[in-house]
């Protein structure tokens, strides 16, 4: 077993793991525990609850080696936006077949590396998109990515990407048709972080609409429906609201009409972001007070932030009271926490309140899977938090056996 591993058993959890960690005091560095049966148990999650819809987990989310190991192992689709992330996947042994180019701008190189490799399928939004496309690769197998934002998201995406499904859907796939190019689908992206669940059921409606259209406008029937990403992560009860939209639309939209479409998404936070607990050291810390002296305010800065395991578009930060800490006794006082960088937006939680806590104290912070991981470039020449990998003997037994076939190629 990799030396990096921890083996969780009968006797053991990973929220003991945890506790350890956080009581030793002082980590020598910020630490995050990589819980990977928590990678399992979502991905079980997906196909017993949405059995129609495949996954095609979204590199760019958490692309840690262990994570994809196992995802590979599970069986699970992959979404790449760059050369770069193909070449990762396909590294693993992946099918082309089982990747979906999910850029709508693509660099020639790149284009050019997926005709190489065989990776087919790709999105598309723009007709200069689509000219590049029939120039250097144009037996692809085309994706019309369309605009259906959410009512709200942490991040949305619709100001960057997708077409307008009412006035620039159509034109598009006359371009294609002139061009010669074969568009097998639709594609949408809600937004990252989505909390409108209802947006999913009317966005599968919008793309089913286009699939009509397509069909007399191509002369072909389209046959892939591409759900995107923005899934919850966290483990709470949300995520059955979106199946329950999503699950709604494809039977009335897909089953009750005979249709035959292969129904695919991009979960990336859904996956990962419940798997990953962040453990952050209080490095220093001032006092704001006002006019009569008493505290108004407490500013932590610790050696984790922004540039690490805290994601950019996140919601405010706040930290886990470990059960049994005194400190949950106490008064909370407003509080800021800094990141450890010299940059001023390096702000992992604003005007929060929390118990007062020491220098050299640990923060634990839950969910902190999603993107913060991957954005790590070690700004101000701090080195990336170090990972603790946990798992138990089933999920490595998963991970033994993707080795051992992937020794045998």
């Amino acid at each position: 077993m990799d030396a990096g591993y921890i083996l969780i058993d009968e006797s053991s959890s990973v929220e003991e793991l945890i506790k350890m960690i956080a009581k030793r005091g002082s980590l020598g560095g910020p630490v995050n525990v990589l819980n990977l049966d928590d990678v399992v148990q979502k991905h079980r999650n997906w196909r017993e609850k949405l059995p129609s819809v495949v996954p095609f987990y979204a590199v760019k989310c958490n692309n840690h080696p262990a994570i994809l190991q196992l995802l590979v192992a599970l069986g699970c689709g992959f979404d790449c936006a760059s050369r770069r992330e193909m070449e990762t996947i396909l590294g693993l042994g992946v099918g082309p077949e089982r990747i979906i180019y999910a850029n709508p701008a693509k660099s020639i190189d790149s284009i050019r590396y997926a005709k190489k490799m065989g990776v087919k399928r790709m999105t598309f939004d723009s007709a200069e998109e689509l000219q590049k496309i029939a120039q250097h690769f144009p037996e692809a197998e085309l994706v019309l990515r369309i605009r259906y934002d959410a009512r709200e998201a942490q991040l949305p995406l619709g100001r960057k990407f997708g077409c307008d499904p009412d006035w620039e859907a159509k034109p598009l796939l006359e371009c294609a048709k002139r061009l010669r190019l074969t568009v097998i689908g639709v594609s949408f992206h809600v937004g990252c972080g989505s909390r409108d669940a209802e947006c999913y059921y009317w966005a599968i409606r919008k793309a089913i609409e286009i699939f009509d259209q397509a069909s007399d406008l191509l002369g072909t029937q389209m046959y892939l429906l591409d759900l995107g990403g923005g899934y919850p992560g966290g483990n709470d009860s949300t995520f059955d609201d979106h199946v329950h939209f999503i699950n709604k639309a494809l039977d009335e939209q897909i089953v009750q009409q005979n249709r035959s479409i292969e129904v695919i998404a991009e979960p990336g936070r859904y996956c990962v972001e419940s798997a990953v607990t962040a453990l952050v050291n209080v490095l220093s810390k001032t006092y704001d007070c006002n006019e009569s002296g008493e505290i108004d305010r407490i500013r932590y800065y610790v050696d984790d932030g922004l540039y690490d395991s805290f994601d950019w578009c996140d919601e405010v930060a706040v930290p886990d009271m470990q059960q049994g800490d005194k400190r949950n006794e106490t008064r909370c006082i407003r509080s800021v926490i800094y990141g450890r960088t010299m940059c001023d937006n390096d702000i992992v939680a604003k005007e929060v309140f929390l118990p007062e806590h020491n220098v050299g104290d640990c923060l634990v912070f839950p969910n902190r899977g999603a993107y913060g991981m991957a954005l790590g470039r070690g700004y101000n020449g701090f080195s990336s938090p170090l990972v603790k990998i946990c798992l138990t003997r089933a999920t490595l037994d998963h991970l033994c056996l993707f080795k051992a076939k992937t020794d045998a190629r």
